[in-house]
């Protein structure tokens, strides 16, 4: 074989070995940056997930406000905060709660009936036995003497399309502190407001009541006994209702009346609700 030819062959042999070199290296960047991004996004997936559930977590911490909305903010509210759990014991006496109006603690075993949203100003209505109603995913939306007239009207109105969950109630233990004359509760959470909102009570309900007021049936975030239906109908929006003594026969009437204030069908021996 001639000179040329050796040469020739040593000059294609060595072009093959550096293009065979170009095409690893080129394998090497494409597969290494694949892997790379692979990598990053698998990182990337690891650190949100920790992030989200910390940040999960933070919103169900005792002391957390969740930010008021615009509509809040208009009504003189605050927003959201989670309570610390008071305990939901049953008791048959009236109960010193130390936060007025209570998000949880000791309660009467019977709650509120169901189909009641709202109890007017001088019902009587015992305090224990709405707070057992939050413990089964109702929301009460409290309201002080304090509160004017036209608001309390108002309340009533907005009380009759909110949902099976709402009651409005009147907390008859001194004003709220902070000026603040509307309050929403349900367990272990507060949100407080100088004036009533439909959209305010609206948000709080669907966040945290059960069914939500769509109808949709979920249950409440922090409700222990989540969907439990209402009490003993021995109510009414104006106050318990009494038994009369006996009938206009002389015989015992069992057929209820609206009372003003005294319950014969005592709120300390009712029939045990969940």
């Amino acid at each position: 074989m001639g000179k040329k030819s050796v040469e020739r062959n040593a000059r294609l042999e060595q072009l093959r070995r550096d293009q065979k070199r170009k095409e690893r290296r080129r394998a090497l960047l494409i597969y290494g940056t694949s892997g790379f991004a692979a990598v990053a996004l698998l990182l990337g997936i690891v650190l949100y997930t920790v992030a989200d559930s910390h940040a999960k977590n933070k919103t169900r911490e005792v002391g957390y406000v969740a930010a008021a909305s615009s509509a809040a903010t208009a009504a003189g509210c605050t927003g959201t905060v989670n309570d610390a759990s008071k305990g939901s014991s049953h008791v048959s006496t009236t109960v010193d709660y130390k936060v007025s109006p209570p998000s949880s603690g000791s309660h009467n075993p019977d709650p509120l009936p169901d189909g009641i949203p709202f109890y007017n100003p001088a019902s009587g209505i015992p305090v224990e036995r709405a707070v057992h109603n939050l413990e089964h995913g109702f929301v009460v939306g409290w309201y002080d003497k304090s509160l004017p007239a036209a608001q309390v009207e108002k309340l009533r109105s907005i009380a009759a399309d909110a949902g099976p969950r709402f009651i409005g109630v009147p907390w008859t233990r001194g004003a709220f502190p902070d000026g603040k004359h509307f309050v929403l509760t349900a367990w272990d959470r507060t949100q407080r407001c100088s004036t009533v909102s439909a959209d305010v009570i609206s948000d709080f309900v669907a966040k945290h009541a059960n069914p939500s007021i769509e109808g949709a049936t979920w249950d409440s975030p922090t409700a222990p006994e989540s969907g439990a239906a209402g009490g003993t109908p021995d109510v009414s929006k104006d106050g318990p209702l009494t038994i009369p003594a006996n009938g206009s026969d002389g015989t015992s009437s069992t057929a209820p009346s609206p009372g003003a204030g005294t319950m014969s069908l005592s709120p300390t021996t009712p029939a045990a609700a969940p």
